[in-house]
């Protein structure tokens, strides 16, 4: 686009000049130099549009589409022997490639749940092929991970017993785990590899596995003073809520009635709503206080701290 832009400003260039000179008699040995070099630059730079617009690449053009004709064709070929080879798997149900060969060839066709059933057939007269485990389980998540998350695990472990060593199986379960959010089968999958004596270079894995836990945990001693504990105790229940700064769904919560309310308690991990959340690293402490002993809209707010990290922080008063 910037050439053809160029070659626009040039040609302009050239009218104008042209016009100009025409409006005398001579064109002098300064013009002629000009006009001269002006001329240059205009085949510099349509030689470069031409290189670089691709107009000299024809062949390759027409060599991928002859490829992408070919893969059309194919898969239309695919398509059509489909049935064939569904009919003659009707006659011959133990015939393992062409279980395989069909599997694959849904693949091809974008049908995933026919390839999953194939891949099905294929294994239970097989199981011993990693090469084609592997297959079965992007199968399965394609369709849906967290829904198949039994039969992926299953043919994980099925890898793993024909080849308990290889690292590889463990980091794609390790993928797997992570990408379906689950951080208590992650930690799992990370505890059978330091665990299996076998296999060397466990650091990694090991260094993986304590931030999970150290980063899973938290232990704050709230320390009360006389007065703020009067104040708090004048509420049936009191309620003391960690929510991540700017955001209403609490993390971490601890209720007390008024006549067991103590001047210092600890919240921690234990108290943790969701059992895996990860800590905020900004949290806010606040305390409500009620009359009934559950969360409703009638709680009312009798302290709101300012923003705490509360893996730095071990006490907190409230005075």
């Amino acid at each position: 686009m910037i050439y053809a832009i160029i070659f626009i400003f040039i040609l302009f260039y050239l009218f104008f000049l042209f016009r100009n000179i025409g409006e005398s008699s001579k064109v002098s040995y300064k013009n002629r130099k000009l006009i001269s070099v002006v001329i240059v630059l205009l085949f510099l730079v349509i030689s470069i549009f031409v290189k670089d617009s691709g107009i000299t690449n024809h062949e390759e053009y027409e060599s991928i589409l002859d490829k992408h004709s070919d893969i059309r064709k194919n898969i239309s070929t695919i398509k059509k022997n489909i049935p064939i080879l569904s009919e003659r798997l009707n006659e011959e149900k133990d015939y393992y490639q062409g279980w395989v060969m069909l599997a694959k060839s849904y693949i091809i066709t974008d049908d995933i749940s026919q390839a999953r059933a194939a891949y099905e057939k294929a294994l239970s007269l097989n199981a011993d092929d990693p090469i084609i485990i592997e297959e079965y389980i992007s199968v399965l998540i394609k369709l849906d991970p967290k829904s198949n998350k039994k039969e992926i695990l299953k043919s994980f472990d099925q890898l793993l017993s024909l080849d308990s060593l290889n690292l590889n199986i463990y980091n794609m379960k390790l993928n797997y785990s992570i990408d379906i959010n689950d951080a208590e089968l992650t930690k799992k999958i990370l505890k059978d590899i330091i665990s299996n004596q076998k296999i060397q270079k466990k650091q990694p894995y090991i260094a993986a596995l304590n931030q999970m836990e150290s980063s899973g945990l938290f232990n704050l001693k709230i320390i009360i003073s006389e007065t703020s504990h009067a104040t708090l105790t004048s509420f049936n229940y009191v309620f003391f809520i960690l929510k991540e700064d700017k955001s209403n769904i609490p993390f971490a919560v601890m209720r007390f009635k008024n006549n067991e309310l103590p001047f210092n308690f600890i919240i921690n991990t234990k108290n943790k709503m969701i059992v895996d959340a990860p800590i905020p690293k900004e949290l806010r402490l606040y305390i409500k206080g009620s009359s009934k002993p559950s969360v409703d809209k009638n709680m009312k707010t009798i302290y709101e701290s300012e923003v705490i990290d509360i893996l730095d922080l071990s006490e907190y008063n409230i005075n």
